[in-house]
């Protein structure tokens, strides 16, 4: 059994706990699965080894009954706690989270890492409140996305980098996949999206003002993406969707339903193409 230090951070799925010089420990939370910390332990090591930005893995040990995670100590302070204090530096640093979420994208690709298509068509089918002909057309959609072959974090925010003296790190990798970055860079938008009236759990203290200037800014980065299109925006959604993150369910629903409900949005989805 693990002997935990001080708490240093707690997240939707887990909690973080000082464990020794130079590491910490994630303990999963009750509703997590069990061999999630396995999982994300391989994955983290392996975009780790091909020199991505990414924490060592030290171990994997029980710790209050649950299958925890040890990590190098990643020394720096959260992006979103730098961006807080400092808003008039916004547009600095999301160029830097897109020059690092660029980065990732480029390294070479790690041996195991999940494909982006299959892990959202796991998601699309188990997604209740779907009908079975938006399932298929979910599907469809799905199916008709361009592969890519690109590392993708797959949750890329200002709450998941770490700011330190020689650079930007990324961490909670549980999501990473291999596919288009497109998908990658459409996700970190999703997950800075203002909605009127609704918090954004992940960065804490966020105001609509603030997350629209972000996204602006992140999607300026990115201008080979079609931003205007409906598809991405629909595939990602319904992905999102099936996490229980506390989101904004209205609005994910609502980036599905002007997919579905636009002909020309579906005759796109079939012609292939990143745009």
């Amino acid at each position: 059994m693990a002997n935990l230090g001080e708490q240093v951070g707690e997240g939707r799925t887990s909690v973080v706990y000082e464990y020794g010089p130079g590491a910490v420990v994630k303990v999963p939370k009750p509703h997590i699965p069990d061999e999630w910390a396995e999982l994300e332990a391989r994955h983290t090591a392996e975009v780790h080894a091909v020199g991505g930005p990414a924490p060592a893995v030290h171990d994997v040990v029980e710790a209050q009954g649950r299958t925890a995670l040890v990590l190098q100590r990643i020394d720096g302070q959260p992006l979103w706690d730098l961006m807080r204090r400092n808003p008039k530096d916004e547009a600095y640093w999301m160029a830097a989270l897109a020059a690092l979420q660029r980065r990732i994208h480029r390294l070479d690709l790690p041996p195991s890492l999940p494909d982006l298509v299959g892990r959202m068509r796991s998601k699309v089918q188990s997604l209740r409140p779907l009908s079975e002909p938006e399932r298929v057309a979910a599907l469809d959609l799905v199916d008709q996305l361009p592969r890519g072959a690109a590392v993708l974090h797959g949750d890329l925010h200002p709450g998941n980098v770490i700011v330190t003296d020689k650079g930007l790190v990324a961490i909670d990798w549980f999501d990473v996949s291999i596919g288009h970055p497109m998908a990658d860079a459409v996700r970190t938008s999703l997950l800075i999206r203002p909605v009127p009236g609704s918090a954004v759990v992940h960065l804490p203290g966020a105001d609509v003002l603030t997350l629209d200037t972000m996204q602006r800014y992140h999607q300026a980065e990115f201008p080979e993406c079609d931003w205007t299109g409906a598809r991405w925006w629909a595939a990602i959604a319904l992905s999102r969707l099936t996490e229980a993150a506390e989101v904004h369910e209205r609005d994910l629903w609502a980036l599905w339903r002007r997919y579905a409900a636009d002909p020309a949005a579906r005759r796109q989805s079939l012609s292939g193409g990143s745009r």
